[in-house]
């Protein structure tokens, strides 16, 4: 099975954003309705608004803005619906071939694999791990002043964490270390 949906990410910052819009433009038109019912008249900027809109023409500015403000929102919503974010997850291999299921790992859960084993290694003081599923980009912050030392030993801990995961693909391995500290 090769289906990604479900290691893919939603685009939920594009569709919070959206809702926020959205549910402020609610609960404004709600209030106006209420207090339409209330007093039997509609509130001084409602009303206004309404004289504003029953005066347009489909090729007044206001109109012809207004439209392309919609326009461009519903395009970014249908975009965001249909195309899917980036990977978040690897594929595991499975030990039976013949399962109908899919099982992964996320990229989140192998940089904090990763993190704690780099900074075990002597001399590491500070390990930050970004993983995407093609790259584990590993840097290490050390006091010690042989630099290449300590790289190879993170690059050799690193390397020894993903050949221990049994994924379908493994993510190559960068490892860029920082001297910080130490005399």
């Amino acid at each position: 099975m090769n289906r990604f949906w479900h290691v893919r990410s939603a685009r939920t910052l594009t569709l919070a954003i959206s809702f926020a819009i959205l549910l402020a433009a609610s609960m404004i038109l709600a209030l106006s309705c209420i207090l339409r019912l209330a007093d039997g008249r509609w509130p001084g900027i409602a009303e206004q608004g309404i004289d504003a809109l029953l005066g347009l023409r489909f090729n007044d500015n206001l109109a012809v803005i207004a439209m392309a403000v919609l326009a461009v929102l519903g395009l970014v919503l249908m975009l965001s619906a249909l195309i899917p974010g980036r990977r978040q997850s690897i594929l595991l291999t499975s030990d039976d071939p013949s399962a109908r299921s899919e099982q992964a790992i996320s990229c989140r859960g192998i940089s904090t694999l990763v993190g704690h084993e780099v900074e075990r290694t002597d001399s590491v003081t500070r390990a930050r791990v970004k993983t995407s599923p093609a790259l584990v980009h590993v840097r290490v912050q050390t006091p010690a002043h042989s630099v290449q030392r300590v790289q190879d030993n993170a690059q050799a801990r690193v390397q020894a964490v993903i050949d221990g995961l049994p994924l379908q693909r493994a993510p190559k391995v960068k490892v860029s270390v920082q001297r910080r500290g130490g005399n």
